[in-house]
């Protein structure tokens, strides 16, 4: 027996446990099932884990599932929730009942009172889901909430609301919002305005998305901007003169691009610069770089979208708009000077973390997809996490065919074309899937050409998504999408629709596996019968970057033939075959070397978040004070050998007072005294603008505030510096040194330094600030 099979024997035998509760709880009466909430609770107190209290919880869910919602999950349904309370993955396809599914392991960890959450990908179906489900959760006496503003909110959203959101027993929410709450909760300055506590347990529906293909997208709160270059500008009208492959030129996977020894001399004249690579010109030549990747790399209508004259992204996975996520490193400028919109100030980062960083916070976490099996290996290498295959409740019948390769687009559109018209006569409806939102709108014109109505799901219409998923399933209907119609809402099938053989989805571009298995998972539901077919060409985007010198050779000679036919070469098939797990596995290696510096951002972010945490909970700051202005006095004094009494005033008047210095005659001017001195003199500056307050607890609210201020800025610099770093480190390779390690190193010697930051930022603080107290006495500081 193998490994798996072994583990899904484990589930089954504990869904037989639940199993023998079941007559039992449905002779309860409707007030003693209610109650097992309180019984089960106290099963707890009493030094019971959730897991011996596992068969008893789901029962009581189970049974509340079918009094409310009028439906009682089944076996698989049961299976599945077992796999998520153990913190592992369950692999339910489409259809099978994912959101009742965590139902049971939402309420058995929600018993222990330190919260449950489920993540959906996008706010739409965390409020279905949530308004759904909450009558069954508030039934059994549980507080459930949305994690998030909805459109017909009327109070402004507080941190007293959100705390209200986050100490529910249930919180259905999406992993951005949550991401970026978290970072805010920990830029607080006041503890009250702090509404997070401990994360417990986390379920992520379509996990794989979330944990692996936006694993390497930081999630960034900005702070001021920074002074905007007008390099981005002149590096775009440098680009447009030059000559490909004469200037520049790109590697085989079309995923980098540099200057050739031409290019760079045309460079240093047009910008008038004897050397483009010495210190001083080293921001034209990121520039001009940054300049190449958005006009050569980055492709409106795949990797992002001009909209009201902005540039917004798209998300590779699934098509979808990336409202308020940018490019980092100026790269998103860049595209802007290209598209010719205004540019966007470049932000300086006040907080950033990426998902595994995130639900690394949490004590438990599970997930759901429909297709994750194949990536079960690096679940459990980053994650620690299992994926359990569960049975699907009826047999799949869908028929997948095999994949119909053509020479050029062309001939791939029309022969998609020709099958889709042939389906739409025969009254099946179709999901015709285009590689990007660009290809989505040819498709659509190319369609209308030959009289097909048809719905079109795009980044574009996303408000639209339900209604055009809920039509998509109807006789005749025809809708063409972007692949952000592989995940989210069910698309059922209308009434007759299954005698004509249900949903065909025809793809029309080469993806990656598991998209396409995404896809192909829309039709074919719950034992419905429907049908995949994909036609790709050798022209296909995904092939043209990824594909080696053999296979863009094979294709030049096909070319020369003129080959209009199906292309059926088993060798061709290996090879695209081939090429797919290549790409997966440099995907996997990206992900894992982005964690692998992740773990230095992760390992500093809880230091200095702890350290935070430290300074709102401490009732009496003087002491921290003293430390703290000591170390930057000394820190100060250390940058000059020896001091001079002109020396010492012009360091005083630039950190410590804006008022003429006068030096006591007698002060002896070597480190000890001097440090004496200071130490003194900051003391009674101290006590001088304590007057102006009215109580001690103002006092600390400055103190604290000035604290926070140095931590806060001091560790925007050390992730500015880390982003650059992490950039800038892989030449720095040799033959002794891991640039993996150099990073490590390079990041933790910049951690150490930043705390000397941080003491010089409070003495300037402390001394340098102005307060005063408004018409109602609220305390007001201003720090320069």
């Amino acid at each position: 027996m193998t490994r798996p099979n072994f583990r899904l024997q484990k589930v089954k035998h504990t869904l037989a446990k639940v199993n023998a509760l079941a007559s039992e709880m449905r002779g309860m009466s409707d007030e003693e099932l209610k109650h097992q909430t309180v019984l089960l609770k106290k099963e707890l107190a009493n030094g019971k884990t959730v897991d011996d209290i596992l068969p008893r919880a789901f029962a009581t869910i189970r049974e509340a599932d079918y009094r409310i919602l009028g439906m009682f999950p089944y076996d698989v349904q049961v299976m599945g929730a077992i796999v998520l309370n153990q913190g592992n993955i369950a692999e339910m396809k489409t259809g099978e009942g994912k959101t009742l599914t965590a139902t049971m392991p939402l309420y058995l960890n929600a018993l222990t009172g330190k919260g449950a959450f489920l993540l959906t990908p996008n706010n739409y179906l965390a409020q279905r889901d949530k308004e759904q489900l909450q009558p069954v959760y508030e039934w059994l006496g549980l507080t459930v909430s949305l994690g998030f503003e909805t459109d017909d909110q009327e109070k402004k959203t507080t941190p007293a609301i959100k705390r209200s959101w986050y100490n529910a027993d249930i919180t259905y929410t999406t992993a951005s919002s949550l991401a970026f709450d978290y970072l805010f909760n920990n830029l607080a300055t006041r503890r009250e305005d702090q509404y997070l506590r401990p994360f417990n347990y986390v379920i992520i529906d379509e996990v794989d998305a979330i944990l692996l293909d936006e694993a390497t997208s930081p999630f960034v709160v900005s702070s001021m901007p920074m002074v905007q270059s007008n390099l981005y500008q002149l590096a775009d009208a440098f680009i447009h003169i030059l000559q490909p492959k004469i200037d520049y030129k790109l590697n085989e996977d079309h995923d980098a691009v540099w200057l050739t020894l031409h290019g760079i001399q045309r460079a240093e004249r047009f910008f008038r610069i004897p050397d483009l690579f010495i210190s001083e010109y080293r921001e034209i030549y990121r520039h001009i770089i940054l300049a190449l990747r958005a006009h050569f790399i980055m492709e409106n209508g795949h990797d992002y979208l001009v909209s009201e004259g902005k540039v917004v992204l798209l998300d590779e996975a699934n098509g979808r708009l990336k409202k308020g996520v940018k490019v980092n490193t100026g790269l998103h400028q860049a595209i802007e000077a290209k598209e010719h919109v205004d540019l966007t100030p470049n932000q300086q980062v006040a907080a950033s973390i990426t998902f595994p960083s995130l639900f690394g916070l949490f004590n438990k976490i599970a997930g759901m997809s429909g297709t994750v099996k194949s990536d079960e290996q690096e679940f459990f290498e980053v994650y620690k996490m299992r994926v359990i295959q569960i049975p699907t409740r009826k047999k799949v019948i869908r028929r997948d065919y095999p994949e119909q390769i053509y020479l050029t687009t062309r001939q791939k559109l029309i022969h998609a074309l020709d099958e889709t018209i042939e389906l739409h006569k025969a009254g099946r409806p179709v999901l015709l899937v285009a590689g990007s939102v660009e290809n989505s709108e040819i498709i659509s014109e190319l369609l209308l050409d030959r009289g097909i109505s048809h719905n079109v799901l795009n980044a574009f219409n996303v408000a639209r998504e339900a209604d055009i998923v809920k039509d998509a399933g109807q006789k005749g209907a025809v809708t063409v999408a972007t692949n952000m119609a592989g995940r989210g809402t069910d698309i059922k099938l209308g009434e007759d629709v299954k005698k004509l053989g249900g949903l065909a989805v025809i793809g029309t571009e080469m993806l990656p596996a598991r998209v396409k298995m995404q896809l192909a998972g829309r039709a074919g539901r719950q034992g419905d019968p429907g049908t995949s077919k994909f036609y790709i060409s050798l022209e296909d985007g995904y092939l043209a970057k990824n594909s080696t010198k053999r296979f863009k050779n094979y294709y030049r000679r096909l070319r020369k033939k003129k080959n209009d036919k199906l292309l059926r070469s088993p060798r061709l098939k290996m090879s695209i075959t081939m090429l797919n797990d290549r790409i997966a596995a440099n995907q996997q290696m990206a992900r894992s070397n982005i964690n692998k510096n992740e773990i230095a951002l992760k390992i500093q972010r809880k230091y200095l978040y702890d350290q935070r945490d430290q300074l709102m909970r401490t009732a009496h700051l003087e002491t921290e004070v003293g430390k703290w202005l000591s170390r930057g006095i000394s820190l100060y004094l250390t940058e000059e050998a020896e001091w001079t009494a002109l020396g010492l005033r012009h360091l005083m008047n630039q950190h410590f007072t804006y008022d003429v210095v006068d030096l006591p005659d007698d002060l002896e001017l070597n480190h000890k005294k001097i440090q004496k001195y200071l130490e003194r003199f900051c003391q009674e500056r101290l006590e001088q603008k304590a007057q102006v307050l009215i109580n001690n607890e103002q006092l600390n609210q400055f103190y604290r505030s000035a604290l926070l201020n140095a931590l806060d800025s001091s560790w925007t610099d050390q992730m500015a510096y880390l982003s650059k770093l992490s950039v800038i480190v892989q030449p720095w390779a040799t033959a002794q040194r891991n640039p993996k390690f150099m990073y490590q190193e390079k990041a933790y010697q910049a951690f150490e330094k930043m705390f000397d930051t941080v003491a010089k930022k409070v003495v300037d603080n402390l001394m340098l600030s102005t307060i005063r107290l408004d018409k109602d006495n609220n305390l007001i500081v201003h720090f320069n």
